[in-house]
């Protein structure tokens, strides 16, 4: 997946975070009336199938396993604690929640989120993963046309169970009097709306989106790579590909002695 360059999904408690701050497209207020725009009107946030189709198509280089939409109305805003957790829903075999953060999560100018394995206190299964390609969606439930969206992909294990933006969103942004040139806040009444998109997918080759951390690749595949020495990757590479070319093994193997 593309991200800009200053689009940063993080884990739980990083160090350095920059997330860009996508809202819906906006239209030109000082085109020509009579001009006839060929980009679809952007969809409301309540319209989840709508809102899936325009910004989480799916990967179509991978195959979905299962798909979840889940809907958490936030109150209280400015009361609830500094970390706080929506009810667990289910994607996939799964369990999943949103984690919020609304004074920010190391960044006080922000609001931050995060989707999250949902395990929470429960001991989960030994290796479990997940590799999902999510979207979170904050809108006002009054007016469904204000809202900010974030997307990414992620492999979720137990050490790293969450996944999300920790610059979500600018807090004076979204509870200004007037979002994004509306009449209205994002944020009203100490309330808002969080959508999460989940699409589970499949992993045949037990490797999709790993990072290789502490892999174990004899126990997994039963065979076991070339360490780098220092700048012998590309020859690794070469005679790992020669060893699995059959008829060049053969030969080799043939070789008198």
């Amino acid at each position: 997946m593309l991200l800009d360059s200053d689009y940063d999904e993080k884990r739980l408690t990083p160090t350095e975070d920059s997330v860009a701050l996508i809202s819906p497209d906006d239209g030109d207020s000082m085109a020509d009336e009579t001009e006839t725009s060929t980009e679809p009107a952007p969809p409301l946030a309540d319209d989840h199938e709508a809102m899936k189709e325009r910004f989480l198509p799916a990967l179509p280089e991978y195959e979905t396993h299962a798909e979840a939409v889940f809907t958490w109305n936030i109150t209280n805003w400015r009361q609830l604690p500094k970390r706080s957790h929506s009810e667990v829903f289910h994607c996939g075999g799964h369990p999943w929640r949103i984690l919020f953060f609304p004074a920010g999560n190391a960044a006080s100018e922000s609001t931050s989120f995060y989707l999250e394995q949902g395990f929470a206190d429960e001991k989960p299964p030994e290796d479990w993963y997940a590799c999902a390609q999510f979207m979170l969606v904050l809108h006002n439930p009054n007016d469904p046309s204000l809202y900010i969206h974030h997307e990414a992909n992620h492999r979720f294990t137990l050490d790293e169970g969450d996944w999300g933006f920790t610059r979500f969103a600018d807090k004076n942004r979204i509870f200004a009097a007037k979002f994004d040139g509306s009449d209205r806040p994002l944020v009203e009444n100490d309330s808002a709306t969080v959508t999460a998109y989940v699409r589970v997918l499949k992993d045949p080759t037990g490797v999709l989106w790993h990072n290789f951390v502490n892999y174990d690749s004899k126990k997994e595949t039963g065979m076991v790579g070339l360490r780098n020495q220092g700048a012998t990757c590309y020859l690794n590479s070469l005679l790992q590909s020669l060893y699995l070319t059959g008829a060049f093994r053969k030969a080799v193997y043939q070789i008198p002695t």
